[in-house]
C-alpha cells in the first residue's frame, strides 16, 4: 500500500468497511478484518485513527466478547442514521407564508 496521510489512512479505513459490509452480512468489524482489506498490518497507529474516527462520530465503536478470546474485541463499523419526523405542530415559512405542518400544503 502506498503512503498516505491522516486523512487518506480515514478515507481508505471508511473505504474498507463499505466493501467488508457489502460483503458479508455483519455491519461492524474488528481492527484485524480492516486492516486485512486495506492490505496493511494492524498497527497502534490504526487503532489510534480508529479510536478517534468512533469519537468524532465517522464511526461507531464497540466492544464485544468473541468465543476463544481471552478479552473483550473492539469492533468498529459505519453510523446509520435515519430521518427525524417533525413534531405536529412545527412552522414552516416558505417565501414569507407561514405553514404548519399539521395542516398540510394549500
Amino acid at each position: 500500500m502506498q503512503r498516505l496521510s491522516r486523512a487518506g489512512r480515514e478515507y481508505a479505513i471508511i473505504n474498507a468497511i463499505r466493501m467488508l459490509d457489502a460483503r458479508s452480512h455483519y455491519r461492524m468489524h474488528t481492527r484485524g478484518e480492516i486492516c486485512r482489506k486495506m492490505g496493511i498490518k494492524s498497527t497502534t497507529r490504526i487503532r489510534d485513527i480508529l479510536n478517534a474516527m468512533a469519537e468524532n462520530g465517522q464511526l461507531v465503536g464497540a466492544t464485544t466478547a468473541l468465543d476463544g478470546y481471552a478479552h473483550e474485541i473492539a469492533v468498529y463499523g459505519i453510523p446509520v442514521y435515519t430521518q427525524v419526523s417533525l413534531p405536529v405542530d412545527h412552522e414552516i415559512i416558505i417565501n414569507g407564508i407561514s405553514c404548519r405542518s399539521s395542516e398540510g400544503w394549500a
